[in-house]
Order: structure tokens, then sequence, then C-alpha cells
């Protein structure tokens, strides 16, 4: 199959560096500097994709964490329109929304992968013979927040005073600092951090922190046995996953994405991950686009439920063979799926499937 990668500068980024060199290195796919077909959008937010083809037919990569962003007319001018984080319903109503419900054939459910899965497998065998293959605690639980609602003096919205779905922006601090709060609350041992993301503005080194170097963010995860994956309220799946998985170590996710996880790199519950709050619902399907509802996970938790569900975890982590199996999993998945031969034959396997 004759392959060509437009925008070689890619192949270095996060999002797109393994599948340009899964391409380059098992199917000799090219690099071409030659404009790729359609420009990139910009507006209202810049639209995160790649463009390749397929001997003579056009793909295109939407590697967008929001499941209601899609280049309408990159779709319409390709022939395979790889999603990460494709959620169908929501789908479903973007098509609806742009006229053309026609388009849903050409696009395919992809994942999220970690920007360096080889870099990550070096990290679990440094971090090994670094503490000679012991763990130092339960749960590495880092995650960055785009505010500071105790230094703000704000009041937590997970109040139990109201059902009505929760604004995104306060809903994601405070998801993020309520699961820390348990977790430290209830006694399991950890590396616990909120980070900044660079905005020095809300540090102040008590509940929000500067980030974390590579190298050290690496080490906390590998020292940890398992790591907390924030997925609310987006609900989809963070290249964090993929890290983590690559480094060996199985998760926790607060709610498991509400996306489609593709054969080979579908992820089990009770393998690859334990569910903090299976029963915190999902999007609103009644909900029109125009509201946040309709692909965010907005719905009130109960205070009390975080510390239920804090000691079930803390019970979960008593069990060392059910917690031992499930890191058995990870590094299996770490060495057998996300690879770059895996990674290869499945898009080219894909695209196959429907060109011919």
């Amino acid at each position: 199959m004759n392959i060509r990668l437009y925008e070689p500068a890619l192949r270095n980024e996060g999002f797109f560096h393994l599948i340009y060199d899964s391409l380059v290195k098992c199917k000799k796919a090219r690099l071409i500097s030659e404009p790729r077909p359609l420009p990139r959008i910009v507006k209202p937010r810049e639209h995160t994709s790649a463009w390749a083809d397929f001997d003579g037919h056009p793909v295109v990569f939407d590697m967008n964490d929001h499941v209601f962003f899609y280049d309408i007319p990159a779709l319409d001018r390709c022939e395979i329109y790889f999603k990460a984080n494709l959620n169908w319903d929501v789908t479903d109503k973007v098509l609806q929304q742009a006229g053309r419900p026609d388009l849903r054939s050409k696009i395919f459910p992809f994942f999220f992968f970690s920007p360096d899965p080889d870099h990550d497998r070096r990290s679990r065998r440094m971090n090994w013979f670094r503490n000679f293959g012991r763990m130092r605690y339960d749960v590495c639980h880092v995650v960055g927040v785009y505010m500071n609602g105790i230094v703000d003096g704000a009041l937590s919205p997970f109040s139990g005073q109201t059902t009505d779905p929760i604004a995104p922006a306060p809903y994601h601090f405070w998801i993020r600092y309520h699961i820390q709060q348990a977790l430290k609350d209830i006694g399991i041992p950890g590396y616990y951090r909120l980070t900044s993301r660079g905005n020095k503005a809300i540090e102040d080194n008590r509940v929000v922190f500067p980030n974390l170097n590579a190298w050290t963010y690496s080490n906390r995860i590998t020292d940890g046995r398992l790591t907390m994956v924030n997925t609310l309220p987006h609900a989809v799946l963070p290249w964090k996953a993929a890290e983590s998985l690559a480094m060996g170590r199985p998760l926790i996710f607060e709610r498991a994405p509400l996306v489609e996880m593709p054969e080979p790199f579908g992820l089990k519950k009770d393998i690859h991950y334990l569910e903090l709050l299976p029963s915190v619902g999902g999007f609103d399907a009644t909900a029109p686009l125009d509201r946040p509802e309709s692909y965010r996970v907005l719905n009130p938790i109960n205070p009390a439920d975080f510390m239920i569900r804090a000691h079930w975890l803390k019970e979960v982590l008593t069990d060392h063979d059910r917690i031992a199996t499930m890191t058995e999993q990870a590094l299996h998945y770490a060495d057998h799926v996300l690879i770059e031969p895996v990674v290869a034959d499945f898009i080219c396997d894909q695209v196959r499937s429907r060109i011919h």
C-alpha cells in the first residue's frame, strides 16, 4: 500500500507521533511536504487533525478530545475519517445539525495513544531498577485543573442541594478536588497533586501546585500501583490512560469513558481499569447540541457518595491478587498492543475495509 503523510512535523507531535512512526516504520509511509488537502480549522477553536493518502484515498485522523467537534468539510472531502473519542449518539446530532447524516459511513472509531509509548516503557523499566520492583503507594493522582475554587472562595456545587446540571468549568475543578480529598481522607496511600497547567495565578502550593516535569511525572506513575484518571465531565479517554498502561499501571476511572474503543485497543472493566463512580450517569440524550449536558456528564453527585466509593476502593486495594492480575494485564497491553506493528496494521486494515 502506497501511503503518504502530510505535514511531516506532526511526526514529532504528541497526538500523532505513534501514528506517523508506526506507518513510516512498518508500512514504509512517506512524509510529504505538499499542502494538506484542506487547511486546518482554527476558529472558533483549532481542530487537531492530520491528513494522509492511502493508494490515492484521502484519510483524516481527528485527534480532538471533544466528542462534538468535527471538521465537516474534511469529512466531506475524505474517504476515511478516524475519530478519536467517538460517541455515536453525539456524532449523529452533529451530522444532523450539519445536514449531512450521509457522512456517517466514513467515520471509524480511533484511539488516544500516549505521545511516546517507547519512552513510557523505558520509564517503567528504569523505575523497576530504581525501586527494585517495589511500588511506594497505591494510587497516583496527578491531574491538571483550570481554576482553584478553594482560593477563590467558591462554594462547591456538589453540596447535595441541587439536581440540576452543573456548569462544566466548576464541575471540572470540583470533581477532581473531591475525588482527591476522599481518597486522602479515607487513608489510601498515594501521590496526590492538582497541577496548574502552567497557570501561575491559581497556584497556592496547598491545593494547586506547579506542573511536574516529564521525568518526575513518569516516576510518580510507576511508583504507584494504579493511576487515577479523571474522565469527568468529558467522559472521554485522555491520553494519560495509554501513558499509564504503557508503564504497566492499571487505571481507576471516575466514570468509564462514553466513547468507542476499537479492538485491539479496547479497555475492559476490572481487567484494565476500576470504575469509581459507575452510577453517575451519562450524556443527556434529550438535550440539544448547544447545551453542554448533551456531550458532558454534569450530573450532581451526593457528597456522601465520594466517601462511600473511596471506602469501596480501599477495600479493593487490599485484594493483592486482584491488583496483581490487573497489573499483568496492563503489562501485556503495553508490550503487545501499544506497539507500532499493531497500530499500523489496525489503520491499514480499517482503510482496506472501506476502499475494497
